[in-house]
């Protein structure tokens, strides 16, 4: 399967990295916290069968950089939207992991017009839906790294990157009561996401459903593809 490699200019200089590959309807993967659109392999493939599948480093992480002086979901949505309108794209689906799954909430929020089906996988709008311990895991790291963020540049980025994690994102309740997209929110059994989070996601997103994976965890779309892949295409499918 080839794939097309290509970095979008941003107004401020940044470059954002993504890729295209398959045929099809619009499909846009967005990965997690301080990962890169190399945690979806896994589903590139198959799902390049169905769609024309984008893939993404969000802003400020893999090989995407970030000229700004911070980081935001905001600026992420923004340079989403600007790929679509390099690609000639006026809708498209997206499928979003944890951070990845707020940024595609941001994005309907700031775009709806430009999203048609959304999926959700471990997402969450405040700070208080993940679990005490990762938020705890999340704190620790980011003063831990802010030490060095004083005399490193690269330390500096991370801490941009962490701090995603320590911001509710900006989408409210009424927010989500506007989303009139068909919407999938999908969790491991174990994720570091409350599922009681999760479930108030599904509820106040009018058209979604909810699909609780036994035995799994938060990043279970690597470590158990063949049903992640299986779940995300029945849906989109549909």
């Amino acid at each position: 399967m080839k794939r097309k490699k290509k970095f979008l200019l941003t107004t401020d200089r940044s470059l954002i990295y993504y890729e295209v590959s398959g045929q099809g309807f619009p499909l846009f993967l967005l990965h997690g916290n301080g990962g890169s659109g190399e945690y979806f392999k896994k589903q590139i493939p198959v799902f390049s069968k169905y769609f024309t599948v984008y893939v993404m480093d969000s802003r400020g992480h893999g090989r995407s950089t970030n000229r700004s002086k911070y980081l935001s979901f905001d600026q992420m949505a923004d340079d989403l939207a600007m790929i679509m309108e390099t690609e000639h794209i006026s809708q498209a689906n997206l499928v979003g992991f944890s951070d990845g799954a707020n940024l595609a909430m941001v994005f309907t929020k700031k775009y709806p017009q430009k999203v048609q089906r959304l999926v959700l996988n471990a997402g969450n709008t405040q700070v208080k839906g993940v679990h005490f311990l990762a938020q705890l895991f999340t704190f620790v790291a980011y003063q831990a790294v802010r030490l060095f963020a004083v005399f490193s540049k690269k330390a500096q980025q991370k801490l941009a990157v962490l701090q995603l994690m320590l911001t509710d994102i900006g989408v409210t309740t009424a927010d989500l009561n506007q989303f009139t997209q068909k919407t999938l929110v999908i969790v491991g059994k174990y994720d570091l996401i409350k599922r009681s989070h999760s479930l108030y996601l599904a509820k106040e997103i009018p058209y979604a459903s909810f699909v609780l994976v036994p035995g799994q965890g938060h990043s279970f779309a690597r470590k158990a593809p063949q049903r992640f892949n299986q779940e995300v295409l029945s849906f989109l499918r549909k």
